[in-house]
């Protein structure tokens, strides 16, 4: 018996789909994993953004705007970079009022699953970065920011922040 090529097609799908259980698995959890260096498109403290806090950077406009904001005191400031949205997104971090010894940094980012307050399963980016004290108190403010590329989440995305004294102080 010779079978046909749309016939064929539809055997191999038939026994794909009984090989899997009809279902498609998800992939599992992208385990948690440092920022490359590479990835940072910018550090500056010189009070640009002078608010601590966290944003999610999902376009370009909004990209343009952090930007700005971020390099508002530099005399010449660098141009914004080239981010393909469709295929990443940027983390902006920022310290508020802090010495210029102080610093932060967006250390590790990835997949995690948790349960919800109702008892559901719930996927998340979370985003771990640190604020480091530093050892000389210096008396004039700085503002640390920090903006890195990541690969696009389109879920949610959650910062998980901790304050640490540098290691090198007494």
């Amino acid at each position: 018996m010779r079978l046909s090529g749309s016939a064929l097609l539809l055997l191999a799908a038939a026994f794909g789909a009984a090989a899997c259980g009809g279902t498609k698995a998800p992939p599992p959890p992208v385990p948690m994993g440092p920022v490359p260096v590479d990835a940072r498109l910018l550090y500056d403290n010189g009070g640009g953004i002078r608010d601590s806090g966290q944003t999610v950077i999902r376009d370009a406009t909004t990209l343009q705007d952090v930007w700005k904001r971020a390099t508002s005191t530099q005399s010449s400031p660098p141009p914004v970079p080239a981010v393909d949205f469709a295929t990443d997104m940027v983390l902006a971090v920022a310290g508020g009022r802090m010495s210029p010894s102080d610093q932060v940094h967006v250390d590790s980012a990835g997949i995690r699953t948790e349960r919800t307050p109702s008892g559901t399963q719930q996927r998340l980016l979370a985003v771990h970065y640190t604020v480091t004290e530093g050892c000389t108190r210096i008396n004039r403010d700085a503002y640390p920011v920090e903006l890195v590329r990541i690969r696009k989440y389109t879920g949610e995305v959650r910062f998980v922040g901790k304050r640490e004294r540098a290691a090198n102080c007494r």
